[in-house]
């Protein structure tokens, strides 16, 4: 048997190593590229519902017992013109940095066509995708993510 030198050296030279430059920086503009965009209706579909949801819980939190208890017919149509206005929610632009599990997703949103109540109008959000489930929303990011999310 013959000894193989554990070291594989392999040199690029004249069009070669042009070519293997061309191919790897499209690849990696390619993942760039892919890694940066704007996701489609799928995925914010979950953001909004997951907003929808969040400043509902948030407007029924802030009721009081006598609130709730619906005596007053006016106040009780205030209340439910409050909710319906609570799930009003706009998504004006999604967009995504990342891909598979670790997503990055920056939502700026529109609660019944103003500033949402929490005074937040955008939003970061971690999320993952899978081919069997679709998009999953994780949890809510800040901004440091998206700025460092790289790739």
């Amino acid at each position: 048997m013959q000894d193989r030198d554990p070291e594989m050296k392999i040199k690029l030279t004249g069009w070669k190593a042009v070519v293997a430059i061309l191919v790897l920086l499209g690849l990696l503009g390619w993942r760039y590229a892919e890694s940066r965009r704007t996701l489609g209706t799928e995925a914010a579909d979950v953001v909004r519902h997951w907003l929808v949801a969040e400043y509902t819980r948030n407007n029924l939190a802030t009721w009081t017992p006598e609130e709730r208890s619906f005596d007053n017919k006016e106040e009780a149509a205030q209340k439910a013109q409050e909710l319906l206005a609570a799930s009003r929610v706009t998504i004006l632009s999604i967009q995504a940095r990342g891909s598979g599990d670790d997503v990055v997703v920056r939502v700026e949103v529109q609660v019944d066509g103003k500033t949402p109540p929490d005074g937040r109008s955008v939003r970061y959000f971690r999320m993952s995708h899978s081919a069997l489930i679709g998009w999953q929303m994780r949890y809510d990011a800040g901004p440091w993510a998206w700025y460092l999310k790289l790739l």
